[in-house]
């Protein structure tokens, strides 16, 4: 393949924040190791409990992440995800079980980075790889300031008179997430 048609094949994936910062020939080698599926409406991509075999790109449709109650008798959507959105990826990085399930809205169409050959780029310490890792960073750190952010709202706003009790339970909650968390 030339380079220009290359180039044109991997410029869409730079709009996705995991890709942002790869030049085309890093993006391709991401792509040289996904597998690429539509799912029909209505179909689990994963379910909790199933092992984490790598990531998913969106590349088009949508798709809800669900988490199920604590009991385990009914689930709540926490994310409705659609085109250039990454998912499944919290599951593959910590090598635990899959935690929610990915089911798709309507038909998707979606690649799947496939985790041993991902693992296998960063064994032979490929740039690529370790900045789509750092990206991952970046994304989840987001993430995580968001939902921070919208306890705070939330906490703001059913519970004014214990605003204090509960900001000191989050504060533990950090602290806990820091101590038990080794950088």
């Amino acid at each position: 393949m030339n380079a220009r048609k290359s180039a044109r094949k991997t410029e869409r994936f730079h709009q996705i924040p995991i890709f942002s910062n790869l030049g085309a020939g890093e993006v391709a080698r991401i792509l040289a190791i996904t597998e690429t599926n539509t799912i029909a409406p209505g179909t689990d991509i994963f379910e909790p409990g199933a092992p984490a075999d790598g990531f998913y790109i969106i590349d088009e449709g949508r798709v809800d992440i669900r988490m199920p109650t604590e009991k385990g008798d009914d689930v709540t959507t926490i994310a409705t995800l659609s085109d250039r959105s990454v998912f499944g990826e919290m599951s593959f990085l910590g090598q635990r079980p899959r935690s929610a399930f990915a089911t798709a809205v309507s038909e998707t169409r979606l690649k799947r980075v496939q985790g041993p050959d991902f693992r296998a780029l960063l064994d032979k310490g490929d740039v690529a790889a370790y900045k789509v890792i750092y990206n991952f960073a970046i994304l989840i750190s987001s993430r995580l300031r968001r939902v921070e952010n919208e306890l705070l709202h939330v906490l703001e706003r059913i519970a004014p008179d214990t605003k204090e009790e509960k900001l000191a339970e989050l504060q533990q909650f950090r602290q806990t997430l820091f101590q038990e968390w080794s950088f």
